[in-house]
């Protein structure tokens, strides 16, 4: 578009109103019309946010998924009755379709990816801003494991954080033995140190848990702090503990960097990893200015339903309360170990529930007993040897699906890099317009 063109929509316009008042009601996936049509207009993208006053975005769920070890966008968008039959989609990242991806979390915008290496001693974290096209590899303070676990967050100055885990099981896939958590400045990494991935960014944090959370649990982050399942801890973790133990909820608060007190379920569960079925997830509730909630599935080893929980108030590190979203009334095969990654739409009250069998499925529940399903693909079989019996289980591993809507970031993740550089990564980064 010719320099006249540009002075017409910018100039025109005025800046402030096309950032101020137009990028924020034009939806998100439109992110890549809007960059093409000036180099103005690219730039300004650069340092407003679109979509976040656009009506698409309280109908509509964008996210990331890991299925079959690759990393997955993800939209689901529910419409009228006669639409009902196309609204899951999902379409690999083509950035990385050269890495295997074994988990992916999401926070305020930026996307973290745990690749699945064989060899661990080489494996780094991959940390995503898809709206500013820009990426980060992590290397580690001591080499990373395949069980370690992650959280990422921000504190009360929106410094964004990573918390690992550091897990010293050796063999015992479902029960979590946390010896270690370290934290990574992802705010100040950017600003201080000439090498993104510089271990040296890693902090050991002091922490004595009187808890555990097993491995196969994923956090999944509110308002900046990241919520755990977690039971009582024993010296000894024998099944017959785990039926009477305690469980309940954990927060991480990345301000203070410490774990709160225990807050309580709507329910009692073992989740030992050869039964019951809790995953976490979390959601807006649009109609109080995109408020963070949390939402819980329980799924009983002997029952025939399941049953959502959503927050009812805001949720805070040292309080939460509950009401039922949800209970579906038939027997449904969740896959206590790998399965149960879901999301809700409050607003039109359904749940979307993903899980696999020989192909990977997106399940819809809703009110008054509705009921769909669309088929995703086929599904990556694993093996399974269980911590209780030793006895080989084989199954398929279900997408795991990061739980929050995304919502574009303009945080930094690399410094001022020369002009040829810029241009390469604009050629050859997707952005969230490719969800």
């Amino acid at each position: 578009m010719s320099g006249l063109a540009e002075d017409i929509l910018t100039v025109g316009l005025g800046e402030k109103l096309v950032g101020e008042e137009i990028l924020p009601r034009v939806p998100i996936t439109s992110l890549k019309a809007v960059r093409s049509t000036c180099k103005k207009w690219d730039a300004l993208t650069k340092r407003c946010v679109l979509g976040k006053e656009a009506p698409e975005q309280q109908h509509q769920f964008l996210g990331f998924a890991t299925i079959n070890d690759k990393l997955c966008s993800l939209r689901f968008h529910l419409g009228g009755e006669e639409e009902r039959d196309d609204f899951v989609s999902v379409k690999q990242v083509d950035l990385f379709k050269h890495l295997e991806i074994s988990k992916v979390y999401h926070c305020d915008g930026l996307v973290l990816c745990i690749p699945k290496d064989k060899d661990n001693s080489s494996n780094k974290l991959l940390l995503w801003n898809p709206y500013l096209s820009q990426t980060r590899w992590i290397g580690p303070r001591e080499n990373f494991s395949l069980r370690d676990r992650y959280a990422i967050g921000y504190d009360d100055s929106h410094n964004h954080k990573i918390l690992r885990f550091v897990d010293s099981a050796r063999g015992l896939i479902g029960l979590g033995r946390e010896v270690g958590f370290e934290i990574y400045d992802i705010s100040r990494s950017s600003s201080n140190s000439n090498s993104s991935s510089s271990s040296s960014s890693w902090r050991v944090l002091e922490v004595t848990p009187e808890w555990s959370i097993d491995m196969h649990q994923r956090g999944v982050t509110v308002k900046g702090n990241t919520y755990f399942y977690a039971h009582q801890r024993f010296a000894d973790m024998r099944h017959d503990y785990l039926a009477w133990a305690e469980d309940f909820l954990l927060c991480f608060d990345f301000t203070n960097e410490r774990f709160g007190p225990p807050l309580p379920l709507p329910f009692h569960s073992t989740d030992s990893g050869i039964g019951d079925c809790v995953t976490l997830s979390s959601f807006a509730r649009h109609h109080v200015h995109e408020d963070d909630q949390l939402a819980v599935l329980f799924g009983g080893l002997e029952t025939d339903f399941f049953e959502i929980w959503v927050t009812l108030t805001a949720v805070e590190p040292n309080h939460v309360s509950w009401i039922k979203f949800l209970r579906v009334d038939i027997s449904f095969n969740l896959n206590s170990h790998f399965g149960g990654s879901f999301f809700v739409n409050e607003e039109n009250k359904v749940a979307v529930l993903f899980e696999s069998n020989i192909l990977h499925t997106a399940y819809v529940f809703g009110q008054d007993g509705y009921f769909n399903y669309v088929k995703l693909g086929k599904a990556l079989v694993l093996e399974h040897r269980s911590p209780i019996t030793n006895r080989l289980y084989k199954a398929a591993h279900p997408p795991l699906v990061s739980s929050s809507s995304y919502r574009p970031s303009l945080v930094q993740l690399t410094q001022q890099q020369q002009q040829h550089s810029r241009k390469r990564k604009r050629e050859t980064t997707p952005t969230c317009s490719e969800i």
